[in-house]
């Protein structure tokens, strides 16, 4: 099956998308009837599909019938122009859903995980103080976690909206916090383990099938306060783990968003706080100019500013 970064201007795609976004259906404005579109795309970016209705009921029924999530198969004309979409036409054209599909198309993996894993792994077995190497244990000696932290997505969108992206970034934030620590003679393995438990809560935040979607623990609580809760649980489990230490973890992670968030639990209050926020930005900023584009200037909704690529 063809993906949408192969496609060329004016051919025929004959095509399997999951739909992203729908959008309103609307009335022609120089004829009767009536048109709808949608946002789909597949591991290889999005596209518009315009689908132009010739019969009110047919196209009406098509489209209540369509989900956030379904996977379309579409025989269309591709248009790239300033913004690609696929014209179908149900005279000549056909977009139905379709049930027998690849996941493995839709939803976009991280490069080289393994490596980046084995990575992560030795940042782990890198702490020494007893009290952080036993809770870095309680999490990274599971098999269940590890799989569920080695496929959790880091974003919805953006760079890290792949499975894999959580880890990629968590291991980005350890180097530079370990990097950091040691510039500014703080203890490394402290800020080496609020780096790697600092998201872990993503794990629980998304939604994955041909797409990535926050889910509803991820909408009601949010990664933060998720990561939060996993990691004072785990803390209770260990016999004498000092008060100011889990304190100060804990506050690291509550406030790693702080300066850009207005509704944080905590502003940052403590060095290793900071030390871990900017980890995380510098990561976050880089992933901005990281992203494909074909021109010089981007704008980042994201940064509220535009990027220059050259």
């Amino acid at each position: 099956m063809t993906l949408i970064g192969e496609l060329k201007d004016g051919e025929r795609a004959k095509i399997q998308l999951a739909i992203r976004k729908k959008y309103g259906i609307r009335e022609y404005r120089s004829r009767f009837g009536k048109y709808f579109m949608l946002e789909a795309g597949d591991r290889t970016g999005n596209v518009i599909v315009k689908y132009w209705g010739t019969n009110d009921e047919v196209t009406e029924r098509l489209y209540s019938e369509l989900k956030e999530g379904d996977v379309i198969e579409i025989d269309g004309e591709y248009h790239k122009e300033d913004s690609p979409y696929i014209s179908v036409d149900p005279r000549y054209d056909v977009m139905e859903k379709t049930e027998n599909y690849d996941r493995s198309n839709f939803v976009p993996q991280i490069a080289d995980i393994d490596n980046i894993m084995n990575q992560v792994l030795r940042y782990v077995e890198k702490v020494e103080e007893s009290h952080l190497s036993q809770l870095l244990n309680l999490f990274f000696s599971s098999s269940h976690f590890i799989d569920s932290f080695r496929d959790a997505p880091g974003s919805t969108v953006g760079l890290y909206a792949a499975l894999g992206g959580l880890a990629k970034h968590t291991l980005n934030v350890t180097y530079s916090s370990d990097k950091l620590a040691e510039i500014y003679s703080l203890n490394q393995d402290f800020l080496i383990t609020a780096a790697l438990l600092h998201d872990i809560g993503r794990i629980e935040s998304y939604d994955v099938d041909t797409s990535i979607r926050m889910g509803n623990r991820g909408k009601l609580l949010g990664h933060t306060l998720i990561s939060y809760n996993m990691v004072e649980e785990k803390i209770r489990e260990i016999v004498d783990f000092p008060a100011d230490m889990r304190d100060k973890l804990l506050h690291a992670i509550i406030s790693h968003h702080s300066p850009v968030v207005d509704n944080v639990p905590q502003r940052l209050r403590t060095r290793e706080s900071y030390i871990l926020f900017y980890a995380d930005m510098l990561d976050i900023s880089m992933g901005e100019f990281d992203e494909e584009s074909d021109e010089v200037w981007k704008y980042s909704r994201k940064m509220g500013r535009e990027l220059y690529l050259g």
